[in-house]
């Protein structure tokens, strides 16, 4: 049983789309942890259906006008005052013991930031059927893991992948104290797109701190319904993965050398075993996209620092 005395907020960024942020808001209040509330950032100028569904399922509802996930997920920590930051998107669908498993993993006094176990909402088209061959070993872990500076491969478990997606994680609300925060470049609606949970997972161990994954904390999450959305998908994520790359080389100097080494064993084919084990990679779109796709990512990243807003 997770400790009763860690008080949680539950934030949940979104942007223009209050059937799902319904949908989740619902398993949220389902909860069977004792001590939690909910902060509804939403990322746009304001929608009033989304105002409406947070007031309907009595969750905060603030706003964070400059867009970015990022930028929407340190809004929810700044408002908060609770001991645990537990971020879903808003899509996700919590099962009841969602909380209970993420707060357990905090007991650890170390620990400043955990992920859980995220299967598909569902698998019935073609589509979700090849995403999970994809992408499903960095969604469903099936054993706990505890990551620090003395963990074989730490850095490339925490940058690149290993911990867990951001639709379902959380912050222990002190590391605010100490560390910066998201990355405000990274994340949806940032010219990277991506790389914003490995970021965060990278730099806390960076500063000392143990990261946890923990199958406990259960979220439901939907996969690409169409073939199209996950060509769309895929080619998104690609690009991204160079940019996040690029702005490792460029702005973490003292890692650049494990960066360029993860490349070049990327490059060659190495099987990543802290990262699972995938029968199958589907190819999904031609050569010549996914190379462009890759190509691209450099640029996307000079992007970010030219549009970038530090207010």
């Amino acid at each position: 049983m997770a400790e009763p005395d860690l008080s949680c907020s539950v934030v949940i960024p979104t942007s223009d789309r209050p059937d799902e942020l319904d949908r989740c808001l619902a398993a949220v209040a389902a909860q069977d942890y004792p001590r939690f509330d909910v902060i509804v950032v939403d990322n746009t100028e304001g929608n009033p259906e989304t105002e409406r569904i947070a007031r309907k399922w009595k969750a905060r509802y603030v706003r964070e006008l400059k867009r970015g996930l990022c930028r929407a997920r340190n809004r929810g920590a700044l408002v908060s005052s609770a001991d645990i930051i537990a971020y879903l998107d808003d899509d996700s669908v919590p099962e009841p013991d969602w909380l209970t498993g993420i707060a357990a993993e905090f007991r650890d006094p170390q620990v400043m930031g955990v992920s859980g176990k995220t299967i598909p909402l569902k698998v019935e088209t073609d589509s979700e059927i090849l995403f999970s061959k994809v992408r499903g070993e960095a969604y469903n872990r099936p054993d706990p893991l505890v990551v620090d500076r003395n963990t074989p491969y730490w850095f490339e478990i925490c940058g690149f992948g290993g911990i867990g997606p951001g639709c379902n994680m959380a912050i222990r609300r002190t590391a605010f104290e100490v560390w910066p925060g998201f990355h405000e470049r990274t994340g949806r609606g940032t010219p990277i797109h991506g790389g914003d949970e490995q970021y965060a997972f990278f730099s806390l161990v960076d500063r000392g701190f143990r990261v946890a994954y923990t199958p406990r904390a259960l979220v439901r999450h939907p996969f690409p319904p169409t073939m199209e959305t996950l060509r769309r998908r895929y080619l998104g994520d690609l690009t991204a993965s160079t940019a996040f790359f690029t702005m490792l080389l460029v702005e973490e100097a003292g890692h650049r050398r494990r960066t360029l080494r993860y490349l070049w064993e990327a490059m060659r084919g190495k099987e990543r075993t802290w990262r699972g084990t995938v029968k199958e990679r589907p190819r999904l779109v031609s050569p010549v996209r996914y190379a462009l796709a890759l190509f691209i990512g450099p640029f996307k990243y000079l992007q970010s620092v030219v549009v970038h807003d530090p207010g």
